[in-house]
């Protein structure tokens, strides 16, 4: 499926959750979620060609997949966060939406801390 056919499909489903809204109908809510998910499981089906791309990549030059692992979790936990946090704003939670940022940001602060050790161990052996 195309990109084009994915933000056609948006397009009409936001204005059916416009006008669906408009009537007071709480079925907006749930085609909302539906059609973030159907967005968010295109993309992840696009990701299968970075992570091809990064296993050649890194296979032919022969850096550590560990630090390809972390990077490809990061993105992933950015993306997570951000669809969950703009669900949450959605529906009115607001708050909660911003403790899912916070979360999301501490959690990749903590995933990249091995990449942050490496760079400080390279740094020190070059001084």
């Amino acid at each position: 499926m195309s990109f084009v056919k994915i933000i056609c499909g948006v397009i009409i489903g936001v204005l059916l959750i416009i006008k669906l809204r408009g009537e007071g109908s709480p079925i907006s809510i749930y085609l909302s979620l539906a059609l973030s998910l159907f967005v968010i499981f295109y993309c992840v089906d696009k990701m299968t060609y970075v992570i091809d791309f990064f296993d050649d990549v890194t296979s032919k030059i022969g850096i550590e997949t560990g630090y390809l692992e972390i990077l490809l979790k990061i993105v992933g936990i950015s993306y997570l966060s951000e669809f969950t946090s703009n669900i949450c704003k959605e529906t009115g939670c607001t708050a909660v939406a911003g403790q899912v940022e916070i979360s999301g940001k501490l959690t990749i602060l903590v995933l990249s801390m091995p990449v942050l050790f490496a760079i400080v161990d390279t740094i020190t052996e070059v001084l």
